[in-house]
């Protein structure tokens, strides 16, 4: 039987009020998000923020359907922002600040979490040079001499953080040669068959290494273990000065989703220990639990402050990086 057009109308208002109160306040609907793409850097623990955002609808909730690519390191990351290949790209701070340096015009929109290095010595050579977990720090660092290290990319940010503490501990970065190891996990497996002395990974990847029995930690770094390297931001979302700029909304909005993670990972801890496991099931729980702790290693606001840059900016000195001439209002979004 066919309704009368008057009692369709009210049929259908009927439903659409219904619709409307069912989604969330502020709920954006699938049409009317706007297409964002960020380059990924690492499955590591240190990159949990804008994962949380993604899975708990923080980014839709701010009107953005987000599309997050996988590429290598800051060697993928950096060039794809400048290409304008991705809108926004998840990279570290000191070779951020070296792009900017020579010439790329690049903005660091939020931190993303602090120094996440875990350095692992293989336990035969650890063994050989009567390294334990009770040696001393000094004791530790001072044993990667003459060894060769793998990082996850040759002039990546886990690179200069290897660097800056060889230094800090009167040892040449060129006495610590490096090699190149991706994803993580091949670096614990070159460990194991005793083809590489030493890597330094990003954060659960080093624990993983020690739990299996393959290597000794070295240095903890995303654990607080090095002075130096505690509190200073060292990853951060970036973007493209000019695209930032015509796009000001969008910056904001992500900023905005980045924030509402934060908020969330602090909150509430054991779901974002959750998430980590099904997007690393491999890695066990417990590992993961302690990686997180009680996110310490994780900012609290999207805000890079004056403070702060000069402490980037004291790091990649430190680290042998020419990046004096970068100012604030350079590489810093300012709101």
């Amino acid at each position: 039987m066919k309704l009368p057009l008057s009692r369709m109308s009210a049929v259908l208002a009927s439903l659409l009020a219904a619709a409307a109160f069912v989604l969330p306040r502020g709920a954006a609907t699938a049409a009317s998000l706007q297409p964002v793409s960020i380059a990924n850097t690492s499955p590591g623990l240190q990159l949990i923020v804008p994962q949380v955002a993604l899975k708990q609808g923080f980014f839709a909730k701010h009107g953005l359907d987000v599309t997050m690519t996988m590429v290598t390191g800051d060697a993928g990351s950096i060039p794809a922002l400048v290409s304008g290949s991705v809108n926004f790209a998840i990279m570290t701070s000191t070779p951020a600040l070296v792009a900017e340096a020579k010439g790329a015009d690049l903005q660091m929109i939020s931190p993303l979490s602090t120094y996440p290095e875990q350095i692992v010595m293989g336990k035969a050579e650890a063994e050989k040079l009567h390294i334990t977990d009770k040696t001393p720090l000094a004791e530790k660092v001072k044993a990667l001499k003459g060894k060769t290290v793998a990082v996850y990319d040759v002039g990546g940010g886990l690179q200069y953080q290897l660097e800056a503490l060889v230094s800090a501990y009167g040892i040449k970065p060129s006495e610590v040669p490096v090699v190149g190891i991706s994803p993580y996990t091949s670096q614990v497996v070159a460990l194991q068959r005793g083809a590489i002395a030493a890597i330094a990974p990003a954060v659960p990847f080093g624990q993983v290494a020690v739990k299996s029995g393959v290597g000794v930690m070295i240095a903890n770094i995303w654990g607080g273990e090095v002075p130096m390297l505690r509190g200073t931001p060292f990853e951060v979302m970036s973007v493209e000065r000019k695209w930032g700029k015509a796009h000001p909304q969008t910056v904001e909005a992500v900023r905005a989703a980045l924030q509402d993670a934060m908020t969330f990972l602090h909150a509430h801890p054991e779901e974002v220990v959750k998430l980590a496991h099904e997007l690393q099931p491999k890695i066990a729980v417990d590992v993961q639990t302690a990686a997180i702790g009680d996110g310490a290693g994780y900012p609290t606001n999207t805000e890079i402050t004056g403070e702060q840059f000069n402490a980037m900016q004291h790091f990649a000195g430190f680290s042998g990086a020419k990046t004096q001439s970068v100012t604030y209002q350079q590489a810093v979004w300012q709101h």
